[in-house]
C-alpha cells in the first residue's frame, strides 16, 4: 500500500475498523514494539468495541519489565489469551514470517519499519524500512489524528525511538528526529533515566563472564564471535552483543546460544561497510529464519534442521558450523 501522508494512513486504517470490532494487537516485545502497540490503542480507542496488546512471549530483558512496569502499560501473554475472542488481528514492529507463532496468524493490520523479505497481505498494511523505528510511525499517526499523547504514552514512544535507534548513533531519519523533538515536551525524563540504567540483573554475569572467556577476536575485520552454549533466554545474546559492540576495536559482535529447540544467533555492527542483515540472510538464511537491519540481525534455526545439515549438533560442531557461515558469508 502506498499512502500520500500519515493523515491519509489514519484515514485508511479508521475505514478497515468498525464499532464492534474486537482487535488483538500482537508484538514481539521490544520497547519500540511495545510503545507502538500501546500507541495504535490509543488511536483506537472508542473506535473499536476492545483492545488487547498481547506478547508472543514472557517480557524478560530488565529494560522492558523497567518500561512496563513504570508506565503501566497493559500487557498480556498470548498463551492466556483467548483468540477467539477477537475478529480482527494487528501486527506492530514485526512481520508474520519472521515467528512461527505470527505466521498463524490472518492480520488486518501490520504496521513495521523493518525490510519486506515476502508479499505480506492485509487490509491495512504500512511497512516503512527507511524509519528508523516503527515508534516513529505510530507518532505521525497520532498527531495525523489530533490526539495529544499523555505524559506516559509519549515517554514510551519517545524511549522507542531512543532504543531501536540506539540514541541515533546506528540509524534514523528526519522524521525520526521529527517525531522524537516532538515527544520531547511531554514525556517524563525522570522515567526515561530510569529505564536506561535499568539493564542487567545478576543471572546475567555468568554469561558475562563465560563470554570473555570464550570470545574469539578478529582484529583484522574488527569482530568478536561468541559461542555460549546452552542459554535460558535468547535476549542472553541480544544484550552481549550490545555490550561488546562498545568495544573500541570492535564493529562487529555475533553472539550466538542455544536455546530450547534452536540456535540463536544475534548480529550487532556499527560499520556502515556491511549490512548485518544481508550478511545474516546470506550466512543462514537457507536453513533457518534470519534477517534484519544494517546495524542489527537475528538468526533462529531450529535444531531439527542442523541436523539434517550438519548432523551431529554439540557445542563443537555448532561453534564451528556457526563461524564457518559467518566467515564464508563476510
Amino acid at each position: 500500500m502506498i499512502f500520500k501522508s500519515a493523515k491519509e494512513k489514519v484515514k485508511y486504517l479508521f475505514e478497515t475498523i468498525t464499532s464492534e470490532d474486537q482487535i488483538l494487537i500482537l508484538i514481539v516485545p521490544d520497547p519500540d514494539s511495545i510503545s507502538s502497540a500501546w500507541a495504535l490503542k490509543r488511536i483506537l480507542w472508542r473506535r473499536v468495541k476492545t483492545i488487547t496488546i498481547a506478547s508472543i512471549r514472557e517480557i524478560e530483558r530488565i529494560d522492558n519489565l523497567t518500561m512496563v512496569h513504570l508506565l503501566k502499560i497493559p500487557i498480556e501473554l498470548i498463551a492466556k489469551v483467548d483468540i477467539s475472542l477477537y475478529n480482527k488481528f494487528a501486527l506492530v514492529d514485526s512481520q508474520p514470517q519472521h515467528f512461527p507463532t505470527l505466521e498463524k496468524i490472518s492480520f488486518d493490520i501490520i504496521i513495521d519499519h523493518h525490510p519486506i523479505k515476502k508479499e505480506i497481505t492485509g487490509r491495512f498494511v504500512d511497512i516503512e524500512p527507511e524509519y528508523g523505528a516503527t515508534a516513529t510511525l505510530l507518532t505521525e499517526y497520532i498527531r495525523a489524528a489530533r490526539i495529544k499523547p499523555s505524559s506516559r504514552l509519549a515517554t514510551a514512544l519517545f524511549y522507542g525511538i531512543k532504543a531501536d535507534t540506539h540514541n541515533f548513533t546506528l540509524r534514523g531519519t528526519e522524521k525520526d528526529i521529527q517525531s522524537f523533538r516532538y515527544l520531547f515536551k511531554y514525556i517524563n525524563q525522570t522515567i526515561v533515566r530510569k529505564i536506561e540504567t535499568s539493564e542487567f540483573r545478576l543471572e546475567l554475569i555468568p554469561y558475562f563472564k563465560k563470554a570473555f572467556e570464550v570470545m574469539e577476536v578478529d582484529l583484522a575485520h574488527h569482530r568478536i564471535f561468541v559461542y555460549l552454549g546452552k542459554i535460558k533466554k535468547p535476549d542472553v545474546c541480544v544484550i552481549l552483543a550490545d555490550f561488546l559492540l562498545r568495544i573500541y576495536e570492535n564493529s562487529h559482535s555475533i553472539v550466538s546460544g542455544l536455546c530450547e529447540n534452536n540456535l540463536i544467533i544475534v548480529f550487532r555492527n556499527s560499520d556502515y561497510r556491511k549490512h548485518a542483515g544481508r550478511l545474516a540472510e546470506k550466512a543462514f538464511g537457507e536453513i533457518g529464519r534470519a534477517g534484519g537491519h544494517k546495524e542489527m540481525a537475528r538468526v533462529e534455526i531450529p535444531l531439527v534442521n542442523l541436523k539434517n545439515t550438519i548432523g551431529s549438533v554439540t557445542n563443537k560442531v555448532l561453534k564451528t558450523y556457526v563461524l564457518h557461515q559467518i566467515k564464508r558469508a563476510w
